[in-house]
């Protein structure tokens, strides 16, 4: 018998049976759960003991470019690594010391997985967490329309690859039904006028089982009801980006804010925006051509270049 056969009756076994069953110490069985994991399984453990939940489609970087059906000007390299602090600390790290654009990096599980504002992401094993290098020969005011770009690529990717109808939140958020399903976060080295490289994070809640406390966020295979295999989801982003990003670089934004005003979040709502200098209220019109995020007030319309966006209730 084997331990997969073991968990496989979807309830709780504890340490010490499934020992007994195999013949093994509780030190070997907490050894076979390790490598379960290590493997794609998601097993749960509580004082119960362990559950086995699903088994996640295995990740590799071989299986992303075998489902990129074309040759890419961009992120090439792929860095894959099983559980890091941050894939964002190590990318960030990688650009200081001259890595080529177009790197990135892709984590199983992240420990220091944070967001905007330094806020932590919860990043446990099943989810898609990752970050590239970008060079793009941009103004450094420019820079947080990567942003912008990403959550194109990545709507566009969840409508087209899955059928799952989302919503872009500026800046950085991907929901589906008012819940965070990914989260995007750019940081950059740059001198007065030029960008000498963006990293760009993407936390996408692909396979991963949710902290029960986290109400406002959602998987892509609670939405699906099965498995979303990471390595396609990575495959199909990079492939839409990668176009997305020629053009952006060859023409700038204008040609996207028409798409991204058609999947914005809360248009023509009532929202609340910390700009981390001042607290703006009013009506979400949508973003303009320049990307800045148009807000109708008491006093007439104002436009934003960042901040944090809030429903009001």
């Amino acid at each position: 018998m084997k331990i997969v056969e073991i968990l496989s009756g979807n309830k709780y076994i504890s340490g010490n049976e499934i020992g007994r069953l195999l013949g093994i110490s509780r030190a070997a069985v907490h050894k076979q759960i390790k490598n379960m994991r290590n493997s794609g399984f998601i097993v749960e453990s509580s004082a119960k003991g362990y559950r086995l939940v699903k088994k996640v489609p295995v990740f590799s970087r071989e299986e992303v470019f075998k489902n990129i059906p074309h040759s890419l000007s961009v992120c090439k390299k792929i860095i894959h690594l099983k559980k890091i602090n941050s894939t964002q600390i190590k990318l960030k790290n990688l650009a200081d010391d001259n890595e080529p654009e177009g790197a990135v990096i892709v984590a199983d599980e992240q420990n220091a997985g944070y967001g905007r504002m330094r806020r932590g992401w919860s990043s446990a094993a099943g989810g898609l967490w990752f970050s590239m290098l970008l060079k793009p020969k941009i103004a450094p005011e420019r820079a947080s329309l990567t942003a912008l770009l990403i959550g194109i690529a990545l709507n566009r990717v969840l409508k087209k690859e899955y059928g799952v109808k989302t919503k872009i939140k500026w800046p950085n958020d991907i929901l589906f039904d008012c819940k965070k399903l990914a989260g995007i976060i750019i940081e950059m080295s740059a001198e007065q006028d030029a960008v000498n490289w963006i990293v760009a994070g993407v936390g996408v809640n692909a396979d991963n089982i949710l902290p029960k406390d986290l109400k406002d966020a959602v998987s892509l295979s609670a939405i699906l009801d099965k498995a979303a295999d990471r390595a396609k989801l990575l495959a199909f982003f990079l492939s839409e980006f990668d176009g997305i990003y020629a053009e952006f670089q060859n023409s700038g934004f204008g040609g996207f804010a028409g798409e991204y005003n058609e999947n914005i979040a809360f248009l023509n709502e009532n929202v609340t925006i910390d700009s981390g200098f001042d607290i703006i209220k009013g009506l979400n019109k949508g973003i303009s051509e320049d990307g800045r995020l148009v807000i109708e007030t008491n006093n007439g319309f104002e436009k934003i270049i960042s901040g944090t966006l809030r429903r009001s209730s």
